[in-house]
């Protein structure tokens, strides 16, 4: 599921389940199109990711998703926030999601605080 919130600059992507490498092509078409739309309302967005149901994937699957984010992040020059469900998923997540404006999370809370502290005040 991928919902933008235009008002707080958020597009926000909510995945669970395994992927196999044939579906991470499809899922890349899915975001890229969303982050487009994101993008051309003209204002920069972070991104929240939340794959608390998402289990630790293969490398080829995780290396996949690591060109899906590459590719988003150069769309905006906000910040991501990737909440995972275990520490074995935190590790995958921050060997592959290599980015100067991204991090990972264990709670939603301290992702949705991280995103704030670097947005600053949402215009009225």
């Amino acid at each position: 599921m991928v919902d933008i919130d235009e008002t707080a600059g958020l597009l926000t992507i909510t995945i669970d389940g395994f992927l196999t490498p044939d579906e991470v092509p499809v899922l890349a078409a899915t975001l890229g199109g969303r982050a487009r739309d994101a993008h051309a309302a003209g204002r920069p967005f972070d991104v929240l990711v939340d794959s608390r149901g998402f289990p630790v994937q293969a490398n080829d699957v995780a290396d996949g998703l690591a060109l899906i984010m590459r590719g988003g992040m150069a769309l905006t020059p906000g910040h991501a926030a990737v909440v995972v469900g275990s520490h074995l998923n935190k590790l995958q997540a921050e060997r592959t999601l290599v980015h100067p404006r991204l991090r990972v999370f264990m709670t939603l809370d301290e992702a949705k605080a991280w995103l704030a502290d670097r947005r600053g005040p949402v215009p009225a």
